[in-house]
């Protein structure tokens, strides 16, 4: 029996072409909320870009950062792994003598390493205001639990002597860097244990590359039609996209919604 689940936002909950939740979604997760399914995010975001979702739904709780950083809807935090110092001071270095588009995330906190237009214009694009440049001494007290990459065809081979990372999500605009043995996995397994949850009880919803491993890894994975290639083959079933009422299908198919209370 499904008791949770859990849903990427970027082409998942959201459809690319609106920017915005289904209505057929937002249909769908009202009735699960009435069945006492708990309901989560699962998403490369840091924390200031998922509070958006408010508007729409109130989610149980928010698996951030890849699966680094994780917390209830009332704030309590579940699970949080963080990028070695020594790598991060690594980064730092290297830095100094080829700077690139890089930003920093720390819980609550995004920061640039050096002022780039490319970052000031990612973050304005989602209404947000510009991070600040980073100062060093940071490192010292706040933990960093994810890094972007930005134009990665020209700079990741720049990171290669960083051992304590990995590559989670990988596209032509940028790289999301999360500690290595990290991922949405492990985020939603912490999460699932501290709600009772076993693995069987979790269903997934992902499209990207860095949602592979949490459709794997969950007892009933599913993809959206707009997914990787690599995530469908992952998945137990494919639904449509999302753009074309993907989820409400999907949870149709497994029985978890009905037809009569469309």
């Amino acid at each position: 029996m499904i008791r949770a689940i859990f849903f990427d936002i970027d082409g998942t909950l959201l459809n690319p072409k609106t920017n915005r939740i289904p209505s057929s979604t937002l249909r769908a997760l009202h009735l699960l909320k009435r069945r006492e399914i708990k309901l989560f995010v699962a998403t490369g975001r840091p924390k200031s870009m998922v509070t958006f979702l408010d508007e729409y739904f109130p989610f149980d709780g928010f698996v951030t950062l890849n699966g680094q950083y994780c917390f209830t809807r009332k704030g309590d935090i579940l699970h949080k792994t963080a990028i070695p110092k020594q790598d991060m001071r690594q980064l730092l270095e290297i830095q100094k003598k080829t700077p690139f588009p890089c930003l920093l995330i720390e819980a609550e906190e995004s920061f640039m390493v050096n002022y780039q237009r490319q970052i000031a214009e990612h973050f304005a694009l989602q209404g947000l205001p510009v991070p600040k440049v980073y100062n060093a001494a940071r490192l010292e007290t706040n933990e960093i639990y994810q890094f972007l990459t930005y134009n990665p065809t020209q700079y990741a081979s720049l990171l290669a002597p960083l051992k304590g990372i990995e590559i989670t999500s990988a596209s032509p605009f940028c790289f999301d860097v999360i500690p290595k043995g990290g991922g949405k996995e492990v985020g939603i397994a912490a999460t699932a244990e501290h709600f009772g949850l076993n693995r069987e009880e979790v269903m997934v919803f992902g499209d990207g590359d860095n949602d592979c491993r949490m459709v794997s890894w969950a007892g009933t994975g599913v993809a959206m039609e707009n997914a990787q290639e690599e995530t469908k083959q992952a998945a137990d079933y494919v639904t449509a996209a999302v753009w074309d009422d993907g989820i409400e299908k999907a949870l149709l198919h497994f029985e978890l919604i009905s037809p009569e209370e469309l």
